[in-house]
């Protein structure tokens, strides 16, 4: 009797070891392209996908501090970023000393990279923010909405199923009915603006400099970004009534003058000294706006390859403006004046 009880429980547990393995492999036969990073990041795709807006602003508020741009948070770890792709390409661009390599380089990387008149490289599509969490597509989602940057400089957010290039490609503007919104990027010196009816959100450099040393073989970059989005976790999107997200920030990157090939980004230390700025939204249902303070005495971040963000955090509603004062300088470039942002 004894016996027949523990076949019967061998057989059972036998059972219950096949159902959990059926169920694993249904698992993956119904999304096989889905790697798992934690219970809110995985990779799908190629591209980064986020639980939900909660878990994509706490990853992305890692990746914008300094003290972590030479080192990829673990939850990453298996994730090549744009950012990390671009600094890729940059070490090999590192390399070319010749017409005919640099020829070849050109043809190799021309879809991923932007090679300036001097030879610089700069991104092919987005941010210095959305190099952080994009894939060399250009692609994130969070929650059921994707969002791709376009080498035309355009921000693409859709809900629903994934949609190809071509799809990509006949988005031409925001249709909220079909859960659409189309924003543009712009890196000219212009305020962003959001049309009345349906119109672009616009993620602008809103500010830039260019410092040179004394001996002109070294020069630095600083910009302040205006990063605008909708969020992603409501029910029904509806332009009339949607309080954007709004993130600025300022990113600072050093170029050095080779004898072959003009300006190359290079690995330096980077400070900023005395930043004090104030912005004001109007935040619903308040009519009047409120005023934001970003102060930072003394940081550095010691060798880095740029851009490096300072990061003044996010807030939803209507951008009012943004003034104040600082000093973004490098190992380079020691003596770049303070970047003053007028009211």
């Amino acid at each position: 009797m004894k016996n027949k009880t523990n076949l019967r429980c061998l057989i059972l547990l036998l059972l219950g070891i096949v159902s959990i393995n059926s169920c694993k492999r249904d698992s993956n036969i119904e999304n096989p392209d889905e790697k798992l990073l934690t219970n809110a990041v995985s990779i799908e795709n190629g591209y980064l996908k986020f639980r939900d807006q909660k878990a994509f602003d706490s990853l992305v508020n890692i990746l914008v501090k300094p003290e972590n741009f030479n080192a990829k948070p673990k939850e990453l770890a298996n994730f090549k970023s744009y950012r990390d792709i671009f600094l890729e390409i940059e070490k090999e661009y590192e390399k070319v000393n010749t017409s005919k390599a640099f020829g070849d380089f050109k043809n190799k990387y021309s879809d991923l990279v932007e090679i300036k008149s001097d030879s610089s490289l700069a991104y092919k599509f987005g941010t210095p923010l959305s190099a952080l969490f994009t894939n060399a597509n250009g692609e994130v989602k969070i929650g059921s909405v994707t969002t791709i940057y376009t080498k035309d400089q355009r921000m693409i957010s859709y809900a629903g199923k994934h949609k190809n290039e071509s799809q990509i490609n006949s988005i031409y503007k925001t249709d909220a009915s079909q859960g659409i919104f189309v924003g543009n990027i712009s890196t000219k010196m212009t305020v962003a603006t959001v049309e009345a009816t349906f119109g672009p959100v616009v993620t602008s450099a809103i500010k830039s400099e260019l410092y040179y040393n004394e001996d002109g073989q070294r020069r630095l970059f600083v910009d302040l970004w205006k990063d605008s989005a909708p969020r992603t976790d409501i029910e029904v999107w509806d332009p009339a009534a949607l309080e954007y997200r709004i993130r600025y920030y300022f990113s600072s990157r050093q170029e050095l003058k080779r004898t072959f090939g003009g300006w190359r980004t290079n690995e330096t230390d980077y400070y900023f000294s005395n930043l004090n700025y104030n912005y004001s939204f109007t935040i619903f249902p308040n009519p009047n706006p409120t005023t934001f303070n970003y102060s930072l005495v003394s940081y550095s971040v010691g060798n880095a390859t740029g851009p490096i963000i300072i990061d003044m955090g996010t807030k939803e509603g209507k951008p009012g403006g943004i003034f104040g004062t600082g000093r973004f300088f490098s190992g380079g470039v020691p003596n770049a004046p303070s970047f003053n942002v007028p009211n």
